[in-house]
């Protein structure tokens, strides 16, 4: 049992906790970008965040990987609260935990390798179009000041790198604009100024209006919520065996795993959550390799958020948006554009059918799915002929 602990949690020390330290900085204005999104207070982002690597750190299955509030799933929590009301993201969340359990049982892991790198094309250039899309609205009757500093925080995040690559660019683009924003004083909205929803720790509030045909309503966002969250994790979870080279992770246990988490933080009012696969590398390849580096992410982020609150709520919006426009970019593979003539014909309408039915039905998990089944009628008929 010891021997255990020791190897799964403290053969690493230091460069776990150094790593999962630079790991609860750098999600913070990411995350607080997905709670705005929602139309959630960021607070329940941050909690959420704190719940998934707190679980996930003790009961997934892969090592280092790291789990919070993510952008897929919650493109699919917008549709929820436009359509329900706030209240109802944490019931949804509950209920996509529940399933993600289940799928867990009925071992989703084994399917993974049946999505063909098409439909994985079309699912990660669809989720950085919506997370592109997501942010005019917050830039929607805006003076100048904050288009200019919109301009400025995306010149930090992509010319800090070439400085250092130490301190992640996104929480210097935060700080420089916070600032800018603050000695100007340009009026630019703050993230204190959002009093929509709740933060977290404590229990999930029941709607009162929350009945059998609602929550069969409910039943297609949280099953587009497991699925997509689910896929995330998976592709994560895959890309760090290849990372760390440690073992080939179970899949299923960490389906299991990433259902509890969301259960947690549905019933403790937190928002739904998943693997994010940047923050996920960037822990491996700064050299976290145990399950310390998880936990100690989400317990940086906290630490981070209770003691300096008060900075955190007089962070400009835009600040957060040139964040989002950051991450909608990188998640967009441009590889799979550049190459398109190497790739083949089928293959390249099959990408593009995914991505159009994503942004047709603004649901990442249904795009997956036509795109799987299109695949499999193509082979079907190619073996037939």
């Amino acid at each position: 049992m010891f021997e255990k602990i020791q190897k799964e949690w403290l053969s690493n020390i230091q460069k776990d906790l150094l790593s999962g330290f630079v790991v609860g900085l750098s999600v913070i204005p990411e995350t607080a970008g997905f709670a705005i999104m929602v139309g959630l207070d960021v607070g329940v982002a941050f909690y959420t965040t704190f719940y998934m690597a707190f679980v996930l750190s003790f009961f997934g299955a892969r090592k280092a990987m790291i789990s919070a509030a993510a952008g897929s799933v919650a493109l699919i929590l917008v549709g929820v609260v436009k359509n329900y009301g706030l209240e109802y993201a944490g019931v949804a969340t509950l209920m996509a935990g529940v399933l993600q359990i289940l799928l867990g049982y009925l071992k989703i892991g084994n399917l993974l390798r049946f999505i063909p790198q098409s439909v994985m094309y079309g699912f990660v250039n669809a989720l950085g179009i919506l997370l592109l899309m997501e942010q005019f609205k917050f830039l929607q009757n805006q003076n100048l000041g904050v288009f200019i500093l919109l301009f400025i925080g995306i010149l930090i995040i992509y010319l800090f790198p070439l400085i250092t690559k130490k301190i992640p660019s996104n929480l210097i683009c935060i700080l420089a604009i916070s600032a800018i924003a603050l000695i100007f004083d340009t009026h630019a909205p703050n993230l204190g100024s959002i009093e929509q929803g709740v933060s977290g720790f404590h229990f999930i509030i029941i709607p009162k209006n929350l009945d059998f045909k609602i929550m069969i309503g409910l039943l297609p966002y949280a099953l587009s919520l497991a699925l997509v969250g689910t896929i995330e994790s998976l592709l994560t979870a895959k890309t760090l065996d290849i990372i760390l080279k440690d073992g080939v992770s179970d899949k299923n246990k960490e389906t299991k795993a990433q259902g509890l988490g969301n259960i947690i933080s549905g019933l403790l009012g937190g928002m739904t959550g998943c693997a994010l696969v940047g923050q996920s590398i960037i822990n491996a390849k700064s050299g976290a390799r145990t399950r310390l580096s998880t936990f100690f992410a989400g317990f940086s982020l906290m630490v981070l958020i209770l003691v300096f609150n008060e900075y955190v709520v007089k962070i400009p919006i835009v600040a957060v948006v040139a964040v989002m426009v950051m991450i909608s970019f990188t998640t967009f593979n441009f590889q799979s554009v550049i190459n398109i003539k190497k790739i083949k014909p089928y293959d390249t309408l099959n990408m593009l059918l995914v991505v159009a039915v994503v942004l047709y039905t603004h649901n990442l998990a249904i795009g997956v799915v036509v795109g799987v089944l299109v695949n499999a009628l193509w082979i079907k008929s190619k073996g037939i002929a």
